[in-house]
């Protein structure tokens, strides 16, 4: 069973600011894990500049702060998995997780940061009606379709809130050619 000094559940913003401030601080032996195909989480979605200034000193795309961070990981040797599900932490701090490549393997860490970052409540937390409403998503789901999958999800769009996704996902799907209907 390998062992990690540090092993970091999460590869956006947060846990990668951990894994570069941790090997920075003399932590060497770390293991990110994340469970999406890139590193970066949610700021791959986030198309809009203002990330990067206080790190960078310059104002950034959530998708160029994360390829910047992600740079200045491998520049460390930071060992990391994509597309991994981590399944179980037990208390001794041993990780179970798989992948299509190495399947279910356990390893031992020293310490465990967990930087799963935030999760967009589903249909049923926030109450949109029926089994399967056929067009009907989240904001969240409608920026990963189109920021990182890049599809349109639509070309009426209704949006309900007003929040700051909502926002910005009605100026994004207007520059994409989507009617906007309220």
């Amino acid at each position: 069973m390998k062992n990690y000094d540090l092993i970091i559940v999460g590869g956006g913003s947060g846990g990668l600011a951990a894994a570069i401030s941790a090997y920075d601080n003399g932590v060497k032996s770390i293991l990110l894990i994340e469970r999406e195909k890139y590193l970066g989480g949610i700021l791959l979605q986030c198309i809009h500049n203002g990330f990067g200034l206080q790190t960078y000193k310059e104002e950034l795309t959530g998708p160029e702060y994360a390829h910047r961070t992600g740079i200045e990981t491998e520049k460390r040797g930071i060992d990391y998995k994509l597309s991994t599900t981590v399944v179980n932490i037990t208390k001794d701090l041993k990780i179970t997780y798989t992948n299509d490549e190495e399947g279910y393997q356990i390893l031992q860490a020293n310490a465990i940061i967990c930087a799963t970052g935030c999760s967009e409540r589903n249909r049923g937390a926030i109450i949109i009606p029926g089994d399967r409403p056929q067009g009907v998503m989240t904001a969240g789901q409608a920026q990963k379709y189109l920021n990182i999958d890049g599809y349109l999800v639509g070309k009426k769009v209704f949006i309900l809130g007003s929040g700051d996704i909502g926002l910005i996902m009605a100026r994004r799907m207007t520059l994409e050619g989507a009617k906007v209907l309220g």
